[in-house]
C-alpha cells in the first residue's frame, strides 16, 4: 500500500492505494486540474460544488470512452468475420488450383502421347482454357490473399485500440473514486464534527 501527499485545489490530502506512487500523483493532477477548470469558469462556486461538477465531468470522460471501446469492439467483431470469410475463400481456390494443375498436367502428358492432329488442336484448346482459368483463380487468390493481410493488419491496430480504451476506462474509474474521496475530504475538513458517514 503506497501512501503519497498530494495538494488538490491548494488543500493537502494523504493519497493510499496499490498503484504506484506516479499513477497516485497523476490521479491527483488530473482531479485538481478539473476542480481548477469548474473553478475557473464559475469563480462563485464552493470547493464542494465544484468537486461535484468535475465528478459528473470525469463521469461524463468515462461513459464516452466506455462507448468509444463497445464500437471498437463491434468493429473488431465484424473484421473478425470478414477475414474468417477470406480464409475459407482462400483454401477453396487453393483446392481449385491444385485440381486444376492436376488437370492441365494429364491433359499435357496425353498430348504428349498422342499423334492424331485434330485431337491435339481440342487438346491445346481444352489445356490453354485450363491455363486461362488457372491464371483468373491464381489472381483471385492473390486478392483474397492481399484482403486478408490487409484485413489481419487492420484487425492488430483495432486490439491496440481496444486495450488502450480499456486501459482508459480503468484510468477514469480510479479518478472518480479519488475524486469522490477528495470530496469527502473537504466537507470533513469544513465541519470536523462530522463523523465517517457525514452524520454529526
Amino acid at each position: 500500500m503506497n501512501v503519497v501527499t498530494v495538494f488538490i485545489n491548494g488543500i493537502e490530502y494523504n493519497l493510499k492505494g496499490d498503484e504506484q506512487e506516479e499513477y497516485l500523483h497523476k490521479v491527483a493532477s488530473y482531479v485538481d486540474k478539473k476542480i481548477k477548470d469548474v473553478l475557473r469558469n464559475n469563480s462563485k462556486l464552493s470547493t464542494s460544488s465544484a468537486a461535484v461538477l468535475s465528478a459528473i465531468n470525469v463521469a461524463d470522460d468515462m461513459l464516452k470512452t466506455q462507448k468509444i471501446n463497445h464500437e471498437l469492439l463491434k468493429e473488431l467483431d465484424k473484421m473478425r468475420e470478414i477475414e474468417k470469410s477470406n480464409r475459407e475463400q482462400i483454401d477453396f481456390l487453393k483446392e481449385e488450383l491444385s485440381s486444376l494443375e492436376e488437370i492441365n498436367m494429364e491433359f499435357k502428358i496425353k498430348l504428349e502421347n498422342s499423334s492424331d492432329s485434330k485431337s491435339i488442336n481440342k487438346k491445346e484448346r481444352q489445356i490453354n482454357k485450363l491455363q486461362e482459368e488457372l491464371k483468373v483463380a491464381k489472381e483471385s487468390t492473390q486478392k483474397y490473399i492481399n484482403e486478408n493481410r490487409k484485413l489481419m493488419s487492420q484487425n492488430k491496430e483495432l486490439k491496440f485500440q481496444v486495450q488502450s480504451e480499456k486501459y482508459k476506462v480503468i484510468d477514469l474509474q480510479h479518478k472518480l473514486i479519488e475524486n469522490e474521496i477528495s470530496l469527502v475530504k473537504e466537507k470533513k475538513q469544513k465541519n470536523p464534527l462530522l463523523n465517517n458517514d457525514g452524520v454529526k
